[in-house]
C-alpha cells in the first residue's frame, strides 16, 4: 500500500543527538521524515510518533533506508522494525482516517488537495504573534496567522517560493525568549492568490530539525492559546 501523505511532530535520536522535526508522509512500514541532515543509511533510530488523536506519542524502533532524491523534500524513509501488531493497527487507523478525510468532498465544495489541505493532521489556532524568518537574507519581521504542533502560517507580502529552507524566531503566546527553529515552506499564497481568496497571503513553514526544548515551547503556547479562549 502506497504511503498516505500526512504531517505530524516526530523525534528521531541516534545515539546522544535527538531532533524534533515533522513527517510528510506515513505507511504501516514506515515513516517520511524530514531532515536537512538525515542520518547514514543503514542507521538505527529511536522515535517517537505525536500521532493525531492519540493521548501520548508512539515509541517505534526503525532504521534509515533511503534518503529523498534531489528536488524532492529533504529528508528521509524510515522503517520501522520490531513494531508490535497493535502499533501498526494503530498506524493503520490514522492513515484510514487521513485518506477519508483526503476523499470527503462536501455538496458544493472542491476536492482537497492532498499535497495541502488533505495532509493536515492537526488542528490549526488562530492566533497573532511576531515571527522573524530568514532565508538567505537578513531576518524579516512578520507576524503568524495561525500555528500547529507540527507548523506555523506567517502573514508576508513577499512569500518565499515553495520548498524554501527558512530559519524562524517566534515569539510564542505565554511569554519567554523568542524560539528558533528551521523550517520549509510547503504552502504559499501571493498577494494575488490572497486577493482571489478573500484571505492573507503568507506562507505555510513546516518544523525541521528542532530540540527537545522546541517541543516543549510550542505545546506551551498551544496550552496557552486555548486556556485564553475558555477564559474569554
Amino acid at each position: 500500500m502506497e504511503p498516505a501523505a500526512i504531517v505530524f511532530p516526530i523525534r528521531f535520536a541516534t545515539g546522544n543527538v535527538a531532533v524534533q522535526t515533522t513527517t510528510s508522509a506515513l505507511s504501516e512500514q514506515g515513516v517520511l521524515v524530514r531532515c536537512l541532515e538525515p542520518p547514514p543509511a543503514g542507521t538505527a533510530l529511536s522515535m517517537k510518533l505525536y500521532l493525531p488523536g492519540a493521548r501520548e506519542a508512539l515509541n517505534l524502533d526503525g532504521v534509515v533506508r533511503k534518503h529523498a532524491k534531489e528536488g524532492e523534500e529533504p529528508g528521509f524513509w524510515a522503517e520501522f522494525v520490531g513494531a508490535a501488531d497493535t502499533h501498526r493497527t494503530q498506524i493503520n487507523e490514522v492513515i484510514a482516517r487521513r485518506r477519508r478525510a483526503a476523499d470527503a468532498k462536501p455538496i458544493g465544495a472542491v476536492a482537497l488537495n492532498p499535497h495541502q489541505e488533505g495532509r493536515r493532521a492537526f488542528p490549526r489556532y488562530n492566533v497573532n504573534f511576531a515571527v522573524r524568518f530568514a532565508t538567505v537574507q537578513d531576518f524579516v519581521l512578520e507576524y503568524a496567522a495561525n500555528i500547529s504542533a507540527g507548523g506555523v502560517f506567517v502573514h508576508t507580502e513577499n512569500p518565499p517560493p515553495l520548498k524554501t529552507v527558512v530559519q524562524v524566531e517566534m515569539e510564542l503566546p505565554g511569554g519567554g525568549s523568542a524560539v528558533p527553529a528551521r523550517g520549509l515552506v510547503v504552502h504559499r499564497v501571493t498577494p494575488q492568490d490572497a486577493q482571489r481568496r478573500g484571505t492573507v497571503p503568507g506562507i505555510g513553514i513546516q518544523f525541521m530539525d528542532a530540540d527537545d526544548e522546541f517541543r516543549r515551547r510550542i505545546d506551551s503556547a498551544i496550552t496557552h492559546i486555548l486556556e485564553t479562549e475558555r477564559a474569554a
